[in-house]
């Protein structure tokens, strides 16, 4: 018997979007070498997990700065002072417009490249 025909609550459904947005984003960073703790105070890294964020999430009931916060204070063990910084960061990154989501058309044209040019395992 399969359990994945048991529904969960839509809360519980919110809280395992959330975890798994965190860790594909975690797993991102990992995978670029850039979960290192140097990387503290870059504003680019942080823009890069607000868009990695922005692009991932969908609901509108999932806050994204609070998801930003969590994968930041997981990444770098953040103080409450470094936390009111980045806090302060993201605003700024938001104010400005900096923080964007792919278009559709967008994703799209690069889906259909992929499948047009991508080289043939044999």
């Amino acid at each position: 018997m399969s359990l994945n025909l048991v529904s969960i609550t839509p809360n519980l459904a919110l809280d395992v979007k959330k975890a798994e947005i965190k860790d594909k984003v975690i797993k991102r960073l990992t995978d670029l070498k850039l979960a290192d703790t140097k990387y503290k105070n870059s504003s680019d890294i942080l823009l890069l997990i607000c868009n990695l964020v922005e692009h991932l999430t969908r609901d509108k009931k999932i806050s994204k700065k609070a998801i930003v916060m969590d994968i930041v204070d997981t990444l770098f063990n953040l103080t409450p002072e470094e936390q009111l910084i980045i806090n302060d960061n993201i605003e700024f990154l938001h104010s400005n417009h900096a923080i964007k989501k792919l278009s559709k058309f967008y994703l799209f044209c690069c889906s259909a490249y992929e499948y047009l040019f991508r080289k043939k395992k044999e």
